[in-house]
């Protein structure tokens, strides 16, 4: 068995420099469509403009190369060596290094694709560090801003706005991410794991393009006119369809990786959790955008409200596709026990170990030692209808639910710009709706979780 160490923050990083590599790569490559179809943006056919095109094409290949640069594969470089009556005491190694054996032996190179478990921090580090960051930039610029200090303020601001819009935007995803791989507790390859994420980030770029450009061009064609109605019916219409669509093709195109119900939420789940992270980083800065005191209750509120509300919300209504996904996949393959299935054995050849005690770890989440009992009965319930197990309703509650989300959001900030008592109304709609996709999630955890093997086929 090979081992590595373990190493839960740098996949944190790796990922933070990827997704922002891969948001600018969307805003420049929207340009593309946007310069033939609509290049004066008014939602309306022509005129076209090839050199924004251009532009967008030449600015997105850079952005290319660097996330190919990023995904690269890792190779490691495997010496066995075997006894042999023919060999000898001691071998060269590349780096001026010696291998010495008390037998003769005979040496083989390999090299092989470093595949280590995925490895996350613990989330309560994770919540820590995001409640943490919240903490400070109000705790900080509010204050000043009270004291008139404001050329401290500006200078405080600055030094605060990149960590916390960072962190601000990726680390309740992780957190996530961390408690569901626990749960689920499935055998899982850091590229692997990685690949959901990424497959979420990407599903956000067609979600771009349907509802900043296709659906409001669509709805002008018809006579909609108003920015406000324009806005409104994106958000309604267009982001709960093109958005659920989209993250479950994203699903889909991981293949084989779905091969059950439990397996298809863990799939269903991450990428929900990635297209969340692309999203939330355009909120989470758009938020920082304004003078230091209201930048910091805005980051504090959309922050804590997306990281409790729409990001579990984002892998809750994915998840539901992904698991009636991998059910229906269970049903049509032949039951010949755990050791069949491709993804269940993905790690085995791997283990990782604490750098600095050489401890080994077994946990999919590094070091969180944690009884998984007590979590399970945290995240799961049985509670309550059970989720669909066909792709179509799945898809179908997951939009209403998307749908119901917005438009209750829509108007509930509406009535929060007229009034206190509007806005004091807007969070306990808010409230409501996240506690019932948090139960959504919950029930849906604790179905995957009863699994003993495919599902029979439905009668």
């Amino acid at each position: 068995m090979l081992a590595s160490p373990s190493s839960p923050w740098a996949t944190v990083r790796r990922l933070v420099w990827l997704v922002v590599v891969l948001s600018l790569l969307a805003n420049a490559l929207i340009m593309v469509p946007i310069g033939l179809l609509d290049a004066d943006f008014d939602f309306r056919p022509g005129p076209a403009n090839p050199w924004l095109s251009f532009a967008g094409g030449v600015c997105s290949l850079p952005l290319v190369l660097l996330v190919l640069a990023l995904r690269r594969p890792k190779l490691t470089h495997v010496v066995l060596a075997d006894p042999s009556t023919v060999g000898r005491f001691a071998h060269q190694l590349p780096g001026g290094r010696v291998l010495s054996t008390s037998v003769p032996t005979v040496v083989r190179h390999h090299l092989i694709r470093r595949s280590p478990p995925l490895d996350l921090p613990r989330p309560g580090a994770l919540v820590a560090l995001f409640v943490g960051s919240v903490v400070v930039v109000v705790a900080v610029l509010v204050p000043l801003g009270l004291a008139n200090a404001g050329l401290l303020q500006a200078l405080a601001f600055a030094l605060l706005f990149l960590p916390a819009w960072m962190i601000g935007f990726s680390i309740p995803v992780f957190a996530w991410w961390a408690v569901s791989s626990e749960v689920l507790h499935l055998p899982t390859d850091r590229r692997q794991g990685e690949s959901m994420l990424i497959a979420g980030m990407l599903s956000g770029f067609p979600a771009i393009a349907i509802n900043s450009l296709l659906f409001p061009m669509a709805i002008v064609a018809l006579g909609v006119t108003s920015p406000g109605n324009i806005e409104g019916l994106t958000l309604v219409l267009s982001a709960p369809v093109g958005e659920e669509v989209c993250k479950f093709g994203a699903v889909v195109l991981l293949g084989r990786l779905v091969d059950s119900g439990r397996r298809g939420l863990q799939a269903g789940f991450t990428v929900g959790l990635g297209f969340a992270m692309i999203e939330n980083l355009q909120y989470i800065l758009a938020s920082l955008l304004a003078d230091p005191t209201t930048a910091a209750f805005g980051f504090g509120f959309t922050s804590v409200l997306r990281g409790v509300g729409s990001i579990p919300g984002h892998a809750v209504w994915t998840g539901l596709g992904g698991y009636a996904l991998g059910c229906s996949r269970a049903r049509s393959i032949p039951s010949t026990g755990p050791a069949a299935s491709p993804s269940s054995t993905s790690s085995a050849g791997w283990g990782l170990f604490e750098a600095h005690s050489g401890r080994a770890l077994t946990t999919s989440t590094s070091v969180w030692s944690v009884r998984r009992e007590r979590w399970s009965g945290v995240v799961t319930s049985t509670k309550g209808p059970a989720p669909p197990v066909q792709v179509l309703p799945s898809l179908l509650v997951a939009m209403a639910f998307h749908a119901t989300w917005n438009g209750t959001s829509v108007i509930m900030s509406t009535m929060a710009e007229s009034s206190v008592a509007g806005f004091l109304a807007m969070l306990a709609v808010d409230a409501v709706l996240i506690l019932a996709v948090l139960h959504t999630g919950r029930r849906l955890f604790g179905a995957a979780l009863q699994e003993t093997g495919p599902r029979p086929a439905l009668q």
